[in-house]
């Protein structure tokens, strides 16, 4: 499969690799690489003009994040989605964001409250727009400043190694209509009643109305992926 050459922006903080797999996980979630495509070295390679050196390692760091597997006599490809994907990520998705939750509505400031209400309004805005793509971004963002607060590394980093798996899903129901409608009606005014929640400094309220959001948009989604043809893993898992 012949791919266009992908140009790379070098900085002094990150490597090659890492620049690589930043790429790589931006094509997966937003859709432009799809479950079970094919990553194959000598042609990534060719395509960021870099070395296989940094392509292997940039496959690695993709492994890590979840985005990518190794298949027996297939060689790497983009991981599967299936709805028990989603149902299993979203199972997890309840637990670790109830607790980040949690931990944020006992340290959270006026100012970050106040930001995330614009941040809903960006997104009741831009949902009125035929893109769905700046709307669901704008989702992780609101959720990310809010999971930010906690002082727990590792608890971030669960969540935003979850998120990434989500995005890959989302970008595949992304572009049914249906789906698209009904989660971005949604998706702002379950989120003005978690705001409320955090106004109010209501940990247990918090926890509950994240789940309860991440349990509706987990239905949303499932539907979205049976819709779009995604309901089984369509490559090897």
């Amino acid at each position: 499969m012949n791919r266009p050459a992908i140009d790379l922006e070098l900085d002094e903080i990150k490597s090659i690799s890492t620049l690589v797999a930043d790429r790589l996980s931006d094509l997966i979630q937003r859709g432009a690489l799809k479950p079970g495509e094919h990553l194959v070295q000598g042609e990534l390679a060719e395509q960021f003009g870099v070395s296989r050196v940094a392509i292997r390692d940039a496959l690695y760091v993709l492994k890590q994040r979840g985005l990518a597997i190794d298949v027996p006599r297939k060689g790497t490809i983009v991981r599967p989605i299936s709805c028990k994907t989603v149902r299993d990520l979203f199972a997890v998705r309840r637990a670790v964001e109830g607790l980040a939750g949690r931990e944020a509505c006992r340290v959270i400031s006026d100012e970050t409250l106040d930001r995330l209400e614009r941040i809903i309004e960006e997104q009741e805005s831009l949902a009125q727009g035929d893109d769905l793509t700046p709307v669901l971004d704008k989702d992780w963002e609101w959720h990310q400043l809010i999971y930010m607060q906690c002082n727990n590394e590792p608890l971030q980093e669960a969540i935003a190694a979850l998120w990434s798996r989500t995005k890959q899903a989302r970008s595949l129901a992304r572009d049914q209509v249906d789906w698209g409608k009904v989660w971005g009606t949604h998706s702002a005014a379950r989120h003005r009643e978690i705001l409320a929640a955090l106004r109010e400094r209501n940990p247990d309220k918090v926890e509950r109305l994240i789940a309860q959001t991440i349990a509706v948009a987990e239905e949303e989604l499932v539907q979205g992926l049976r819709d779009a043809g995604w309901g089984e893993d369509r490559a090897g898992s």
